[in-house]
């Protein structure tokens, strides 16, 4: 059994008195939106200490800097405290506590819910839904929350998250940030939550995935990760989650530094990278989620979902361009070329960005920023390949199809101004007869006294224009 933090009531860390360990739980959300991400210029928020320990707390924690992935730009935030619970403990793994041998003292403060949108350049919008809590955990065999199927799975665990603000994930942009489409006046700002989420580009049978990961963030998970790892894959629990879910997905356990808070502890990470429980356990003894490096790693996040969903949205644009390639011309010409052209520069991008993932290896004592982004960087990286290399072969396609599709309007054209061509050739030479058959002569009516001379001049003329025309054109 997992030992419950004994604290006094308030909020902060000053609130802490002997503390055991800490059993708040803390469900990171992040989803991707398929939604225009173009911005009216605003001057940047300013890191939000008031909603602590959410993400936009973490705001500026990181220097700017054009050497790495561009970090998330927070866009608006809602933030609603749950008065009528008591306090929850949460951020410090109990085996540092147990030990004192840090200084880092839990954030201890009333249950409360926080959602974020965000904006990643280049890459497209995250909302980040995220609620501390005390409840029973959402990372597990039973529920998958990146799925929708009849009514459970994704849209269920939507609605948790926000009925606190009376929502669903019926709510549209609009709702959950009022005055938001005067930053982003896009259509799809007012639609659905469930309309405007990323698919994953590999679904689960002939079902959809969503673009998304869920965080768990716990304060001592041992006994849970060897649930999750070691667990049976072919008992009643499996064949259940089989029946709901058409997949037992399966759970690895990686350790993220060489010296754990707690000898052998270690972070469970679901096989396709769409769920992790962090143990806290498995960070450095003197690492806390406030102030110390764990909170950071879950902000390096965001960037990680945007860049990986965009991945997605270029399958589907290709996918879409490959489906009526037969209808490349006009406006839909010039938005293919502009897709690949997009696609081509992120695919670059997540390339040259791939070297920060490579070298992050573990760190023997210490937790950096980066390390959790980087795991999942790495597991996934094969697919991304993969994924990257077949929708360059698309693009080729596409770019085969665009070439035709310019050659046959070319010919086209070639028809057109060769037939205009005939027509002014004939044109020519009848006004040519007409202008040599009406010049007149001083004591005669016209030049020529009887229309067939005038004829035979043009004809000769025309004859002699012809042949300079082909002896130029072979010199």
């Amino acid at each position: 059994m997992e030992d419950r933090a004994l604290v006094k009531s308030g909020a902060g860390v000053t609130a802490v008195a002997s503390v055991t360990g800490c059993h708040g739980v803390l469900d990171v959300f992040l989803l991707a939106l398929d939604i225009d991400a173009s911005t009216v210029p605003r001057p940047p928020i300013p890191r939000v200490e008031a909603v602590e320990p959410f993400l936009p707390a973490r705001v500026g924690a990181d220097p700017a800097t054009d050497h790495g992935v561009r970090p998330a730009v927070l866009l608006a935030y809602r933030h609603i405290v749950d008065r009528a619970h008591p306090d929850v403990s949460f951020g410090v793994s109990t085996g540092a506590l147990r030990s004192g041998s840090t200084t880092a003292r839990p954030y201890v403060g009333a249950p409360a819910t926080c959602v974020s949108l965000w904006e990643i350049p280049g890459h497209g919008l995250v909302l980040a839904l995220e609620a501390l809590t005390d409840k029973s955990p959402l990372v597990g065999r039973r529920i998958d929350p990146l799925q929708d199927r009849d009514g459970q799975g994704f849209r269920p665990t939507v609605d948790g998250f926000l009925a606190p603000f009376g929502l669903t994930s019926s709510a549209s942009l609009e709702d959950l940030f009022p005055g938001i489409n005067r930053m982003m006046p896009a259509p799809t700002t007012y639609r659905p939550l469930h309309e405007i989420v990323v698919h994953r580009h590999r679904g689960v049978g002939d079902r959809e995935v969503v673009e998304a990961l869920m965080v768990e963030v716990v304060s001592s998970g041992g006994e849970r990760v060897r649930d999750l790892v070691d667990g049976s894959t072919t008992g009643p629990t499996a064949r259940a989650a089989a029946r709901t879910w058409g997949v037992v997905w399966g759970w690895d356990r990686v350790r993220l530094v060489d010296v754990p808070a707690q000898p052998g502890a270690a972070i469970a990470v679901r096989e396709d990278s769409g769920a992790v429980l962090l143990d806290l356990e498995a960070t450095a003894v003197d690492s806390d989620y406030t102030t110390r490096g764990t909170g950071e790693m879950i902000f390096g996040l965001l960037s990680w979902v945007a860049m990986r969903a965009s991945c997605s949205r270029d399958f589907w644009q290709v996918l879409a361009h490959l489906r009526n390639h037969e209808d490349l011309d006009g406006d839909r010409l010039r938005a293919a070329l502009d897709d690949v052209a997009a696609m081509q520069a992120r695919k670059m991008e997540r390339v040259l960005l791939r070297k920060e993932s490579i070298r992050d290896d573990r760190f023997p004592s210490w937790t950096q920023p980066t390390q959790l982004r980087s795991v999942l960087v790495r597991r996934v990286a094969d697919e991304i390949a993969d994924l990257d290399g077949e929708l360059a072969e698309a693009a080729e396609v596409i770019e085969h199809a665009v070439r035709r599709s310019v050659e046959l309007r070319g010919q086209h054209h070639s028809r057109l101004a060769r037939a205009w061509s005939a027509a002014a050739s004939v044109i020519a030479v009848v006004a040519l007869f007409a202008a040599l058959a009406a010049v007149p002569a001083e004591s005669e009516p016209t030049l020529f006294p009887h229309w067939l001379y005038a004829f035979s001049v043009t004809l000769a003329l025309t004859v002699v224009a012809i042949t300079v025309a082909v002896l130029w054109r072979r010199r």
